[in-house]
């Protein structure tokens, strides 16, 4: 029986979700792959609750953890916690313990860039690491952890990251068995963001811009501050991982950014903002009203080219495409390739929500297993 030992950053929605899955499947997984798979700590905000060494976290206790933190939705994600009855510690500290041994995964599942040391440091000695979280990924090329953490994303890295780029859809998977069979990738283009997704559904429909996201941010699509979905950073991030992905040593601010937050709405209150964006509702509607002349769909990009770089924005898409015919907050990501010219390779389902996310970083988790097993 072969052990993999996790130590899991972030213990909210997502977190949660990873949690459950693999406590679901710990059985399972004995029976069917000789592996047993359990966690060792569990890293809130404050610290981490570690096993002793040689030692894992009861799963009864994280159940109840994970249950604790639904209860209290909103609370810090370090707030569900197991039992005192295990050593509460700094996460590098715990990392440091555990990491050297090899058969060791980080699953980042937080949100923030204070996580990419960490990660960097259990690359650096050793063990692997499952991403959720895309900040450590955007950060800049000339960020030494940067270059840590992307130095192990290839086939043959010990870093996954499928779930930074479409929860859990294919997305980083394709891409990569695209480019290890060796085709050429020549355009990607993505509605990578299920709150666009949603939003660009009821302005197609006739409903004011202001309106659909109001009505967005009430359904749980966007963030507690619909800006931080509507400045297009968070898609744009996403492509940025496309890019690096394929090799290109590229950074956030050479991305071309189209947002949709009014300039003199960025730092007003989110009650305010939200009373005030109908501002843009005469803009944002007649670009939908010429779009649906020509028998388009107003959507959210982003679109990379072998010559052209990387942009983020509106753009008027034919209804004929999948992607032009995207309703509601699923994602759809198109590759058109040297191989898949006239008809590029298409993938679309759900690009959000805490168990298809969770279920991506599992996924990579139990891909990674097998590479630091064999």
């Amino acid at each position: 029986m072969k052990r993999i030992a996790l130590i899991q950053i972030g213990f909210g929605t997502v977190g949660g979700a990873v949690i459950e899955q693999v406590l679901d499947n710990q059985e399972r997984w004995r029976r069917r792959l000789g592996l047993d798979i359990v966690f060792v700590a569990v890293a809130g905000r404050d610290g981490a609750y570690a096993a002793e060494s040689g030692g894992a976290l009861e799963p009864d206790a994280l159940r109840s953890a994970v249950a604790r933190r639904r209860a209290r939705a909103g609370a810090d994600p370090g707030s569900g916690r197991p039992p005192h009855s295990h050593r509460f510690e700094p996460i590098a500290s715990v990392v440091e313990r555990f990491a050297g041994h090899g058969d060791t995964i980080v699953l980042d599942a937080a949100a923030g860039d204070e996580t990419a040391t960490v990660v960097a440091d259990a690359l650096g000695r050793g063990a692997g690491a499952v991403l959720s979280n895309k900040a450590p990924l955007a950060l800049p090329w000339s960020d030494p952890r940067s270059r840590a953490i992307w130095a192990e994303a290839g086939s043959q890295g010990r870093l996954r990251y499928e779930a930074s780029c479409g929860a859990g859809l294919p997305v980083i998977s394709t891409l990569r068995n695209l480019l290890d069979s060796g085709d050429d990738v020549l355009e990607i283009t993505g509605a990578l963001s299920g709150t666009f997704g949603a939003i660009f559904s009821s302005v197609g429909s006739g409903t004011p811009f202001a309106t659909a996201v109001r009505q967005a941010k009430d359904q749980g699509y966007t963030e507690p501050d619909p800006r931080d979905d509507l400045s297009g950073l968070d898609v744009a991030r996403k492509g940025l991982i496309l890019a690096r992905t394929m090799g290109e040593e590229v950074d956030l601010d050479a991305i071309g950014i189209h947002s949709l937050v009014p300039a003199h709405l960025t730092t007003v209150p989110v009650g305010e903002f939200l009373a005030r964006l109908g501002d843009m509702n005469l803009e944002i509607g007649q670009r939908s009203r010429e779009a649906v002349a020509m028998d388009a769909s107003l959507k959210y990009v982003m679109t990379w080219k072998k010559e052209g770089g990387i942009s983020v924005g509106l753009r008027q898409i034919p209804r004929s495409t999948v992607l032009g015919a995207l309703q509601g907050p699923e994602n759809v990501v198109s590759f058109r390739t040297a191989r898949y010219d006239r008809y590029p390779c298409v993938i679309s389902g759900p690009g959000a929500g805490a168990a298809v996310t969770a279920a991506g970083m599992v996924s990579d988790m139990l891909s990674l297993t097998r590479r630091l097993l064999a």
